[in-house]
């Protein structure tokens, strides 16, 4: 079978969750894709699962850690497919994902990278997240924010203007809105309406272990974007953090506070501590008290129907 579809799912001690990632991307309705799994690394048990897949249509490649960024970007060069798909070694993709973003893409030929809505997925429960914005100006302008505008692992992008870009970090946090924007200087960005991916939340994940070094890599990552943009030479990471302001600085330890109390109030309301969660997210109201009210109307309605899901089982 010829490949249309690279998909990188690039690995470092996966378990207890690789399992199930990588069963979705195999059970995926579109069927026509090499799945290169990049063992970086690991020291748990996910090499020796990854030796026990039989299907042939992955490929399998250890190496010394080097980070998901610099994982990705080996196994980009080595693609030879039109489109490549990303993907995390956490998260499920559902089944008719690759099927959609390659009938966009084929469908829109100035859309060099499509993401997808999420959910999210917190033990065996979903809640659906807020909706991405779906238009190219609408998504550029989150990302030159630093926020993310498009969900990394939720992307398909055409492998020929990926393959041009080689001065985006890959060794920081903040490498996936920095590949975005590149992306978004050679054609047009765009997200589906509908939901293809369940993104997980677990209090292991790095978004919540890292959160204010991960704010202040996508500020970075949203300046360095300006920068070329504008004709301009960059600062250093280290020149940036220290040339910036009082303000800006308060200003990133407020949004990592803010991710750290929605997301840990999300886990805590999944998994039936309803009082700790929703303290957790009144507290935004702190800081967004309309973004606060959106997220908790958000979070009732999908916690609602997810009562109502197991209801109707029962």
């Amino acid at each position: 079978m010829n490949s249309r579809v690279t998909v990188i799912l690039p690995v470092y001690n996966g378990m207890p969750y690789l399992q199930d990632a990588v069963k979705s991307v195999l059970g995926q309705t579109f069927a026509e894709f090499t799945f290169m799994i990049i063992d970086d690394g690991s020291t748990d048990a996910s090499a020796e699962f990854l030796q026990t897949l039989r299907d042939p249509r992955i490929l399998v490649i250890h190496q010394a850690n080097v980070g998901q960024g610099a994982a990705r970007k080996m196994a980009l060069r080595s693609c030879q497919t039109e489109y490549v798909a990303f993907m995390d070694q956490d998260d499920i993709s559902l089944p008719d994902r690759f099927a959609k973003q390659v009938e966009y893409l084929d469908a829109h030929s100035r859309i060099v990278i499509v993401g997808t809505q999420i959910e999210f997925l917190i033990g065996s429960s979903t809640q659906r997240a807020l909706s991405a914005p779906t238009t190219h100006e609408e998504i550029d302008a989150c990302l030159l924010r630093g926020r993310a505008g498009i969900c990394c692992p939720s992307l398909m992008f055409r492998s020929t203007p990926a393959k041009e870009i080689d001065d985006y970090p890959s060794g920081m946090l903040g490498e996936d809105i920095a590949f975005c924007l590149c992306m978004s200087e050679r054609g047009r960005i765009g997200n589906l309406e509908g939901v293809h991916l369940q993104y997980r939340l677990h209090s292991a994940q790095t978004s919540l272990a890292k959160s204010g070094q991960l704010i202040r890599s996508n500020r970075y990552a949203a300046y360095c974007g300006l920068c070329r943009r504008s004709g301009l030479q960059p600062k250093t990471f280290e020149r940036f953090l220290n040339n910036a302001s009082l303000f800006s600085r308060l200003h990133w330890n407020v949004e990592a506070w803010e991710l750290i109390q929605y997301r840990t109030g999300r886990i805590h309301i999944a998994n039936g501590r309803w009082v700790r969660g929703f303290i957790r997210l009144a507290l935004l109201g702190v800081c967004r008290p309309f973004k606060a009210i959106q997220r908790i109307a958000q979070t009732v309605r999908t916690s609602f129907k997810q009562s109502l899901r197991v209801g109707q089982r029962a």
